[in-house]
Order: C-alpha cells, then sequence, then structure tokens
C-alpha cells in the first residue's frame, strides 16, 4: 500500500502523530508568555480541553473531507464563557491563547502532512482551514457568552438599584406624605372641638413637609441620607412623637449599647422600624403597640406587636405591598431578617434580626 493510499484510509493519523506534541507545548507557551488562563487551573484545564476538542474537529474534517465541528462546540464554549466571565477574565486573553494554539497546532500539522510523500496540498489546506474554523467558532462563541453574562449582571445591578430606589421613596418620601396626610386629618377633627391641639397638628404638618422636602435633596444627592441615625432610641422617640395620636397607646424599651452597632445598620433598623409602626397606624387601627429594641454584640433585636386588625400575610404578599418588600429587603441587604405573623383580627407582630460585628470589650470578649 503506497502512502498516499494509507493517508486516504486513516488522514486523522496526522492529527494523534502530534496531538500530544501540541498539548505540551501549547500548555509550556501558555506558561512562558505570562498568558492569565495558565495561572488558574480551572482556566488552564479548559484552555487544553478546548485544544484537544479543537484538534478532534481536524481529525474529523480530515476523515469526511470537508469541515467538521463537533455539536457539543457551544456548550464547552457556554461553559468557558460563563467560567471566563465570573472570574474576570478578559476574552482578549482567551484570543491571545487561541492565537498562541493556532500557531504551535498548525506549525505540527504542516511538519507532518507535508513529511508524508504523496500527500497532496488539498490534505494540508483541509487540515488548517479546519483548525482555523474549529478555533474562531469555539473562542467567538465564548466571547459572545461572556458578554452575555455581563450584560445579565448589568441588568441585575440595574434591577436592584431600582428595588432601592423603591425602598427610598417608599421610606423616606412616602412617610412625610403619609405622616402629614395623617395630621392634617386629625387637625381638621380637631379644628372645631379644640383649636389648640389642631394648631399643633398643623406643625407636625409642616415639620413633616420639611423632612419630607429634605430627604428629597437627600436622594437628588445620590439618593443617600447626609445625616444618619446617630441614635436610634432617640430617633424613634421624636419619630413616635411626631405620629403620636392620643387614641394608640405606644409603649417603647430600648436595651443595650448602641456603640455596637456600626451607623449603616442603625440608619437601617430605623428605617425597618419606622416603617413598622406607620404600617401599624395607617392600616392596622390599633389601639396599642408594643415597640421593644435589644442591643447585644452579637445583634439587634426587635419586635413591634400591635392589636390592630391584622392581616392574612399571604394576601398582602398578592398584593405587592411594597412597604413589607422595603422591610425585607434592607434587613437581607444586613445579612438579617423580618419576620411578620398576624391574621384577621390577632393584631400583627413583626420581628427583626440583625447580625453584628462583635465589638473589642464587649461582653463575648470577657
Amino acid at each position: 500500500m503506497d502512502a498516499a493510499h494509507g493517508a486516504a484510509e486513516d488522514p486523522a493519523r496526522f492529527v494523534e502523530a502530534c496531538r500530544e506534541e501540541v498539548l505540551t507545548e501549547f500548555e509550556s507557551a501558555l506558561r512562558s508568555s505570562g498568558n492569565a488562563l495558565f495561572a488558574d487551573s480551572v482556566a488552564r484545564g479548559q484552555a487544553l480541553s478546548t485544544a484537544r476538542y479543537v484538534l478532534d474537529d481536524v481529525a474529523a474534517t480530515l476523515r469526511a473531507g470537508k469541515i467538521q465541528i463537533s455539536s457539543l462546540s457551544k456548550l464547552h464554549a457556554w461553559e468557558v464563557g460563563n467560567a471566563r466571565a465570573a472570574a474576570g477574565v478578559h476574552p482578549r486573553t482567551s484570543l491571545e491563547a487561541g492565537s498562541l494554539f493556532f500557531r504551535i497546532a498548525l506549525s505540527h500539522l504542516t511538519r507532518h502532512i507535508l513529511a508524508e510523500t504523496g500527500v497532496c496540498a488539498e490534505s494540508f489546506l483541509l487540515a488548517a482551514t479546519g483548525l482555523e474554523a474549529s478555533l474562531s467558532r469555539r473562542i467567538r462563541e465564548a466571547a459572545d457568552t461572556y458578554n452575555g453574562f455581563l450584560l445579565n449582571q448589568v441588568h441585575e445591578a440595574q434591577e436592584a438599584e431600582r428595588r432601592r430606589i423603591a425602598r427610598e421613596l417608599h421610606d423616606r418620601i412616602g412617610h412625610g406624605t403619609s405622616v402629614a396626610h395623617q395630621q392634617l386629618a386629625l387637625s381638621e377633627a380637631y379644628r372645631a372641638t379644640d383649636p389648640a391641639r389642631a394648631s399643633a397638628k398643623i406643625v407636625v404638618v409642616q415639620q413633616a413637609i420639611q423632612e419630607t422636602m429634605d430627604n428629597l435633596r437627600q436622594m437628588t444627592s445620590e439618593l443617600h441620607p447626609q445625616t444618619p441615625v446617630k441614635n436610634l432610641e432617640k430617633s424613634l422617640l421624636d419619630f413616635l412623637e411626631a405620629v403620636g395620636d392620643d387614641s394608640v397607646s405606644i409603649a417603647f424599651d430600648v436595651n443595650g449599647d448602641e456603640s455596637w452597632v456600626e451607623p449603616r445598620v442603625l440608619d437601617e433598623a430605623f428605617l425597618i422600624l419606622r416603617e413598622t409602626v406607620r404600617n401599624a397606624l395607617t392600616h392596622g387601627d390599633p389601639t396599642m403597640i408594643l415597640l421593644k429594641v435589644d442591643i447585644a454584640p452579637h445583634a439587634l433585636i426587635a419586635s413591634a406587636r400591635d392589636n390592630g386588625r391584622g392581616f392574612d400575610p399571604a394576601n398582602a404578599r398578592e398584593r405587592g405591598g411594597v412597604g413589607l418588600t422595603s422591610m425585607r429587603e434592607r434587613a437581607e441587604l444586613l445579612g438579617g431578617t423580618v419576620a411578620v405573623s398576624s391574621e384577621p383580627g390577632g393584631g400583627c407582630l413583626v420581628e427583626l434580626y440583625i447580625p453584628l460585628r462583635g465589638q473589642a470589650g464587649g461582653p463575648d470578649d470577657a
């Protein structure tokens, strides 16, 4: 059997003859070139797997006499693209690695194919074309997946920002508007029978409107409060005095050292508890609210219980209420939880738990 006939029977032997040499030299080239894929064992393994798959495609191309690319190429490229995006490896790095592999593989294939007596130039051209087609498609599909991953991250970030803006609007602007509306209604009710009390309610309305205007200015300046809560107990007392109604008895108790709590946590805890009381006054029609806050080095634990009309939490979620969602999201951003227990006619209990970083000198350090 002559060489040309042997090559026709088994053209893939050109690939098998140089496969291990190509892979070994490619891995060495990744290391010596300083390519970032070599430094990460997962990325390096994926790069070598891609190289093997491309050589498989070249062998299949030589057997079929036309370009052959595995149907699994898209799945592997998807895995590679997601892994590179998650690790922050830019597609340029993959392209540089692909260029290294192409030059190495082409060099070895050239030497083995052209050294074969009687092999026509078409076989070499087919091998080179198959190599380029398989490699370029895999790099392109991995890059598409990489871009899709980043677009999803941008979308998720935009959604998170929209939820944050909704929380800020509801908790900071909605609160002041609600207080102003409530106090105006009380002022109207007292106007005929108790003008002095009616006038006092108007003062509260003015304060609420001023607070809303201040908060709006803060929101337009990166949507972050410029004057964070410095004392949770005082802030809650000021709030309770502002929304006070003689028909509702509010008991309030704070225990523990607020210095154990980071300023951001104090601010978020205040907004959650304020929203809890506001919801009770607005929707529950209670005659009594019990608000309790316990601060330990490891956690801030608070609860608010009222004897109002209560509600079905499942139905509240179905209505898509922003208040409860906002409270839960604020707690979750701090690694905490908000639990709501209620039933129609049975009042409502809201429990807040926020883990804290232990402070030196606290009870846990004794």
